[in-house]
Formats: structure tokens, sequence, C-alpha cells
């Protein structure tokens, strides 16, 4: 209980009621400035308040519910109404407060689920290491050429190697979508031609003898360098062209050009069109291609967040002839910059 404006506010903000009666003859200014000033305030928002007024004159009944008053009782409302308002705005924040307390709860399980899942993956990621590192010292024991097991036992390796890659590439995917998220993913940029990263890619993937042959880069000569982390610029592409090769029905093309004053990297493959939805959706988090889903749906929306922390822009588009391609850009490198590591 105050007899004044600034009393009254400042009680309010450091003891929130349940409901708040504001006598209109309250001084200075008046029951409508404490409710517009209360009102206006995060902390007292969504408390049910209640002005009393001293007439029944409609304007200021309706000035009141201007300043967010939830209730107006003049002389002449009924004291049964007068109870039946009160309870249900005193209901209705019983509610609102039931729900605040469940989305705090809510919003603590998941940082802990959160914390909980990224243990377990950098643990996953640990343990795939280790099996990865198992079979390339397995690989050491194959059966001399003349045996007929030998060719079985190759393929074993290979597929067995392909599976780790895949699977480290879908930890490590996780891992720095959620560290972007969180903002925790550090951009550690470095003098880079994008030509060089995408030729290590395409002989990286070329060793699995299903991909052989199947993607070709075309760069220029003189392709001109960009600022970039390597780390996460090779994820990007990485994502783009698995995710091409995956969906594609034809040779994957990774393409280097100059555009726009920087440098443009166009990543496609013949197939069949996407639709506007998809075109729409597919950057977005845990999205899938309605048509023929590729992956987890992270993929994507890393390389849309890791292009556009580097100031670049990325977006997809159509192929000629049926198929799709997702192109972006990055703003070439500063001459002075390109004097340190390039490739």
């Amino acid at each position: 209980t105050s007899d004044d404006i600034d009393s009254a506010f400042e009680e309010a903000l450091m003891h929130p009621p349940d409901v708040i009666l504001i006598d209109d003859r309250i001084s200075p200014g008046g029951g409508i400035d404490l409710c517009q000033r209360l009102k206006g305030n995060v902390r007292t928002h969504f408390v049910p308040t209640i002005v009393l007024a001293a007439s029944d004159l409609r304007p200021f009944r309706m000035r009141a519910l201007a300043a967010g008053a939830d209730a107006v009782f003049s002389p002449s409302v009924d004291p049964q109404e007068r109870r039946t308002r009160l309870w249900a705005l005193l209901r209705t924040r019983a509610l609102y407060r039931r729900l605040e307390r469940k989305q705090r709860s809510q919003g603590t399980e998941i940082v802990e689920r959160r914390r909980w899942l990224a243990f377990l993956l950098h643990d996953l990621q640990g343990s795939v290491a280790a099996l990865s590192a198992n079979v390339d010292y397995l690989s050491r024991f194959a059966p001399p050429a003349v045996d007929p097991r030998r060719q079985d036992f190759t393929e074993a390796v290979a597929d067995a190697r392909t599976v780790f890659d895949q699977l480290m590439h879908s930890v490590r995917t996780v891992l720095d979508f959620d560290r972007f998220e969180t903002g925790r993913l550090v951009i550690e940029a470095a003098p880079l031609r994008i030509g060089d990263l995408a030729a290590e890619i395409v002989a990286d993937l070329g060793q699995n003898p299903v991909l052989i042959g199947e993607i070709a880069l075309v760069r220029p000569s003189d392709e001109r360098a960009v600022s970039a982390d390597p780390e996460l610029m090779r994820r990007v592409l990485v994502n783009l062209v698995m995710h091409c090769v995956r969906r594609g029905e034809g040779k994957t093309t990774v393409r280097i050009t100059h555009a726009e004053g920087g440098v443009g990297v166009w990543v496609g493959s013949p197939g069949s069109t996407l639709t506007p939805a998809d075109k729409r959706e597919m950057f977005e988090p845990y999205a899938q291609l309605h048509e023929k889903p590729v992956g987890y749906g992270l993929g994507l929306a890393l390389a849309r967040a890791v292009v556009e922390l580097h100031g670049g822009k990325i977006w997809v588009e159509d192929v000629p002839g049926g198929g799709s391609a997702f192109a972006f850009l990055l703003a070439a490198a500063p001459a002075s910059d390109t004097t340190g590591r390039v490739g």
C-alpha cells in the first residue's frame, strides 16, 4: 500500500503482487499515469491491474483501458461483478505464472540436453577416430595378391573407411552448428584460394570407388584469393558437393569464377529441379527435401552460417536442362593479405 505514484511503482517492481489495485485519487498524476508506467515495465506488464474510478464517466474508463488497465471498477459496479471479474483476472495470472515456470523449466532442460549431447558427440568423435585408426592398421595385413580373399578384404576396409569418414563428418557438422547457435563458432581467417581447397576435396572424395570420375573442378588460372577459415570452408564445400552427389543424377561440377569483385563458387549436378518450397526451406536447420531427403538437415544450415559469417551470401538455383546448384560469393582478399599462406 502506497500513497504516491513513485512509491507505489517502486514497491510493485521490488515485490510484484498477484494483482494491483490503483485508486485514481493517488497523487501526483492520478491512477492512469501509474497504470501506464506499470504496464510499460517488463516486471509488472503481466500483473492484472485494476483502476478504481471515482465516477462512472465513460471517457475516464476509456483512458484507463488505453493505459493498459485490465479492468475499471466504478462506484456503480455491483460487488458480485467485482468479485467475479477479480477472480477471472487472478485465474489468468495463475495460468500465466504456471506457463512461465514451465517454459523456464523446459529452457533449463533443453540447455542440459544440449550439454549432454555435446559431451556424447565429443566422445563419439574420439571413438570413431580410434576405430578409423584401427582399420588403417588392419589394412597393413591384407592377404597376398594371389589370395582370393584379398579383394573382399580390400573392399571391406574401403567401405569401413567410407562409413567412418561420413560419421565423423556428421558429428563435426552437429558440433559446429551447435557452436554457431551458441555464438562459439570462431572464424580463423587466412589467405586462401577456394580452388586449391576444392582440388583437395575432389582428390579425397575420388578415392572412393563409387565417386571416381563423378566430380569435376573448373577454375580460372588467375584465381583470386579470399580471406577465410580453411577448415570451415572445407566443410562448406564438402557439404555442398556431397549433397549434389547424393541427390544428382550425373557428374557433379565445382566451378570457381570471378564475380562482383569477389570469388564465386558454383556446385551443381543434373537431375530433377527443386520445388519452390524446397528452395525456401533447404538452408533451414533440420530441413529435408520433400522429394528426396538427404542427410540430417544440418549440413546446408551450417554452410549458410559459415558463408554469412565470412560476410558472403549463398543461394540455390536451377541448372538448365534440369538439376540444381548451390552458389556462394565471397569478397576477394585485399592484395596486401595475399602475401601470406595461400592454398
